[in-house]
């Protein structure tokens, strides 16, 4: 089922999804800035939303999930990795919003659109390709330009948190590359939403004092983080990924941080200046150029 599933995906067709995928993942920082401003403790925030999401999963594609794991343990054993590795990334990213703003966080986490290429480059001795790196440019100094007001007064945990998290979430997209490719992305993808739920809430009664959303907002918004940005965000990544590559993969990431600041707007009622139209309009302009380049 899943072969004939993947054979079927176009190039295009993934690239849209990962880019969803990513606008998706964007506006996870704005409901997750809100939680933790309500009272919400980060690894608390990340277990519940994670297994919530992974029980809606569940409910309509359990069975798939439990046949292929019998039939190939790598799915399990590659989920639980992934799942272990985006909990190291989220416990990060969601500790480094108490400290600093929702763009300056996405911007710097999403610094994985220059630092993936340059890995397979160093790791795994692959050639750059200049066209590439021209397009992670564009994209990387649009984010700089929008998350501009965020280092005016300088580096600071929040942002320090963030950069740990940016290069393990280059770490993340290269592994997900490379299993997604062996074995069944999607239910790598729902397991590792799984994992990620269960090391969150172990974590969380043994450092925190968790509890669930107290109001209606806190819920919608919960509820929107595990079914928008982790059972859509998380779980269909590796489905894209098995059809493009690590380097296209993370240059798409720009959309983030793009789709963090126009919510911003929206949401948290933020000024949009000059340097943010310039910066959409490169980020944009550095998908734009990559997509072409790849037919």
């Amino acid at each position: 089922m899943m072969n004939k599933t993947d054979k079927s995906l176009s190039i295009k067709s993934a690239v849209f999804l990962m880019s969803a995928v990513a606008v998706a993942r964007g506006s996870s920082f704005i409901f997750s800035k809100q939680l933790l401003a309500g009272g919400m403790e980060p690894l608390n925030l990340l277990g519940v939303r994670s297994l919530i999401a992974f029980s809606v999963l569940m409910m309509f594609f359990g069975r798939r999930t439990i046949e292929s794991v019998r039939s190939d343990h790598h799915n399990l054993t590659a989920g639980a990795l992934l799942g272990f590795v985006y909990f190291l990334i989220m416990t990060l990213e969601l500790n480094g919003l108490k400290y600093t703003t929702a763009a300056t966080a996405s911007f710097i986490e999403n610094s994985a659109v220059v630092l993936v290429p340059l890995a397979e480059m160093l790791v795994f001795s692959q050639p750059i390709n200049g066209k590439a790196l021209m397009c992670c440019g564009l994209s990387l100094t649009g984010i700089g330009f929008i998350a501009a007001k965020g280092f005016s007064s300088g580096l600071g945990i929040g942002e320090l948190l963030c950069t740990a998290a940016a290069f393990l979430y280059t770490t993340a997209i290269i592994i997900t590359d490379r299993k997604a490719k062996k074995y069944d992305p999607f239910v790598i993808g729902i397991l590792y939403v799984g994992f990620m739920g269960v090391f969150g809430m172990a974590c969380s009664f043994a450092t925190e004092t968790p509890h669930l959303p107290q109001t209606a907002n806190q819920w919608m918004m919960i509820l929107m983080l595990a079914v928008i940005c982790s059972s859509f965000g998380f779980a269909m990544q590796p489905v894209a990924q098995k059809v493009i590559s690590a380097e296209t993969a993370g240059i798409l990431t720009a959309l983030n941080p793009l789709t963090t600041t126009i919510l911003g707007i929206v949401v948290l009622r933020e000024a949009f200046g000059l340097s943010d139209i310039i910066g959409a309009i490169l980020i944009l302009a550095g998908i734009t150029l990559h997509n072409m380049n790849n037919g």
